[in-house]
């Protein structure tokens, strides 16, 4: 069944995601990152956003799937990055705690909706603007919002490591 492999997938992205904030030091998350004006901390609070935003659009395809699909379409993408910017960058709000907090809730939130998705609801569909995020651009199945919290995580993470390594501390 893919909701048991949906699953499963969240669950090690969960985990990733606790593995990665504990080795990350507070006194990092004012580094910068290779996204404009973003730290460290942006970055990692941003990450704990995913599951939750993704659980409501899957809501709302299963379930309000006109109504989403016209704001997709009419919704303009500078706007998206504008609240998605508000959202992501906490500055000295973020703490490892907090994070770990808000990503355990976010985590808390997919995993319901996927309990409550029916696996024939997996199929799904909207067409999601290449102008929101690249990586959705096109026909979007509810499995595939699903395996893009593991794949958003990812994308971050590597962003995360090019940080870390771009630190003067790491290159004596």
């Amino acid at each position: 069944m893919k909701k048991l492999e949906l699953e499963d997938e969240l669950e090690r992205t969960y985990e990733r995601f606790v593995m990665l904030v504990e080795s990350i030091p507070e006194s990092d998350y004012a580094l910068p990152t290779d996204t404009p004006g973003w730290k460290v901390g942006d970055l990692l609070f941003h990450i704990t956003l995913g599951p939750r935003a993704l659980a409501l659009e899957i809501w709302m395809i299963l379930h309000a799937r006109g109504l989403f699909q016209f704001g997709m379409q009419h919704f303009p993408s500078r706007m998206f990055n504008r609240v998605n910017a508000l959202f992501g960058r906490q500055g000295k709000r973020v703490s490892r705690q907090g994070l770990l907090m808000a990503y355990g809730n976010a985590h808390a939130v997919i995993r319901s909706r996927l309990r409550r998705t029916r696996e024939e609801d997996l199929t799904r569909s909207v067409v999601y603007p290449a102008e929101f995020v690249a990586d959705l651009a096109g026909e979007v199945t509810v499995e595939r919002l699903f395996r893009y919290v593991k794949g958003h995580f990812e994308a971050h993470a590597g962003q995360l490591g090019r940080a870390s390594e771009n630190h003067p501390r790491n290159n004596i």
